[in-house]
């Protein structure tokens, strides 16, 4: 469904993982539904609240649901109320208040009143509401011209210029990246803190990583010393 996905893994991801459910007593709970080709929003008493108007609906993430109307996407809000006018060619879930969107075949963001804060001038800009372990302030992925890099949240620049073969989110403040065909860890400001050097690597959980070396699978720590392995 969206080109602006890293993979259709990831899409599956977002689309899987970006509403929790909200717990019984949340009043303000909403639930995407469709009938007859048009979409909106239940309650749990299976009450409509939000009438089935548009093309289709995301479910919501913080105050916030993406909808699709006449091919083009904006926002509404608990409400069922635009607050951001469908006119993007495609966007995707707010995160730490900014959302990426498409305009003209690049990508840029939007804060939460609908204004461009960063230019679209990207081939790719994910949102990271996939990532549990995505901190408030952790650099944006970002993609031009084949190459991956991260932009800076607090003011809307790039803090690490685009550089890498392949990248992915901040997990515990460090980033796994790859040059070369080998992956490494970068921190947040762009430093090569554990070297590439590894077929494989995941992302750092509870202070380890899963890295694999041409002899077998192991666990670092974050200074990229193995604490388990490799094993074959």
């Amino acid at each position: 469904m969206r080109a602006a996905c890293l993979s259709v893994v990831l899409l599956l991801s977002l689309a899987a993982c970006a509403s929790p459910e909200a717990p019984p007593s949340d009043p303000a709970a909403r639930f995407p539904v469709s009938e007859n080709g048009r979409w909106g929003f239940i309650d749990r008493t299976g009450s409509e609240v939000i009438p089935l108007t548009f093309d289709r609906v995301w479910p919501f993430a913080g105050n916030r649901a993406l909808v699709q109307q006449a091919g083009r996407y904006g926002y509404i809000d608990r409400a069922g109320t635009v607050v951001i006018e469908p006119q993007f060619d495609d966007a995707w879930y707010f995160s730490d208040g900014l959302a990426p969107v498409q305009v003209e075949g690049q990508w840029g963001y939007i804060d939460t009143t609908g204004q461009l804060v960063v230019d679209p001038q990207f081939d790719l800009a994910p949102s990271v509401v996939v990532e549990d372990t995505y901190q408030p302030r952790d650099p944006l992925l970002v993609q031009r011209e084949g190459r991956y890099g991260y932009l800076d949240p607090t003011d809307s620049t790039l803090t690490i210029d685009p550089q890498f073969d392949q990248a992915w989110y901040f997990s515990g403040g460090l980033a796994r990246v790859r040059r070369d065909g080998q992956w490494g860890y970068i921190d947040r400001t762009g430093t090569l803190v554990i070297p590439t050097q590894f077929e494989l690597a995941w992302d750092f959980r509870d202070g380890l990583a899963l890295v694999r070396t041409p002899t077998g699978s192991g666990y670092i720590n974050r200074t990229g010393a193995f604490v388990w392995g490799p094993r074959p």
